[in-house]
């Protein structure tokens, strides 16, 4: 199984992503880190955490099985009442 996770520290500033396999072998579950990125993002960005998880995918796994990606579909913000 492959896994991809996503951390933020507390200055907000940058999304940090680390890419590993985790196999089954008898008994023991056996990881093989893939590797370690910094994606920096503005304040504003809403997007970071997405955007760093394909990112890292793309980076660091060599993308999605069979090569394509079928992105998320992310939710528009509301409008506040006027």
């Amino acid at each position: 199984m492959r896994v991809i996770g996503l951390m933020s520290g507390t200055s907000h500033d940058a999304i940090d992503a680390a890419a590993a396999d985790l196999n089954l072998v008898g008994d023991s579950l056996v990881l093989k880190a893939r590797g370690l990125m910094n994606v920096a993002h503005a304040e504003a960005s809403r997007h970071a955490p997405a955007a760093a998880a394909v990112r890292a995918d793309r980076e660091l796994c060599d993308g999605p099985p069979g090569g394509h990606h079928t992105p998320a579909k992310t939710p528009k913000p509301k409008r506040k009442a006027s």
